[in-house]
């Protein structure tokens, strides 16, 4: 089974929107929030990651051709080493998905947040920016990657010429929520 793209799967979910209209989406079920650009569609299917079959929970909103998406895989279990090939995995299909390269690579901490929005702590992640092609066109795609307990999440937004402030607005704004918030 192959590595779904959770952006490419949002160009199937979430009609155009005609402007950016934020709004926070929170998933208690799956831990995190962020803020996307519009009403988000969401699907959940079985794909495989690495050397294992979970399930990925994407989320996401499209304005024009940019594609914001959030998915959350379900790891077979929360050890440091799953946890790793698991982000490594999904950095990987995404570049894969795109027949990108990577242009930058950093690392970040996203926060952890309680169901009221105060910081709890952080958690490490990377952000990424490559360049590939999607339906035969040149894409950009900008990119975060975190794990946490038995969960990879991935938070993209991909496009042609990705209006850098908006993916600014997306990329900043995904915590992760803390157990039982």
């Amino acid at each position: 089974m192959r590595l779904v793209s959770a952006a490419l799967a949002a160009t199937l979910l979430a009609g155009c929107a005609p402007e950016y209209n934020w709004r926070e989406v929170r998933s208690a079920e799956q831990g995190y929030l962020v803020m996307l650009p519009g009403k988000p569609a969401s699907m959940t299917r079985r794909i495989l990651l690495g050397d294992a079959e979970v399930s990925m929970t994407m989320q996401g909103a499209r304005v024009d051709e940019t594609s914001f998406t959030v998915a959350v895989a379900s790891l077979p279990d929360d050890r440091p080493a799953t946890r790793e090939r698991a982000g490594d995995a999904m950095r990987a299909g995404m570049l894969r998905n795109i027949a990108g390269s990577e242009h930058s690579a950093s690392l970040l901490e996203v926060p952890v947040v309680d169901a009221a929005g105060a910081r709890q702590g952080r958690e490490p992640a990377l952000r990424v920016e490559a360049g590939g092609s999607a339906q035969g066109k040149p894409v950009t795609m900008l990119a975060g990657f975190a794990t946490r307990g038995a969960r990879a999440y991935q938070w993209v937004v991909l496009g042609p010429r990705p209006d850098r402030e908006q993916a600014k607005t997306f990329l900043d704004s995904f915590r992760l929520l803390q157990a039982g918030s």
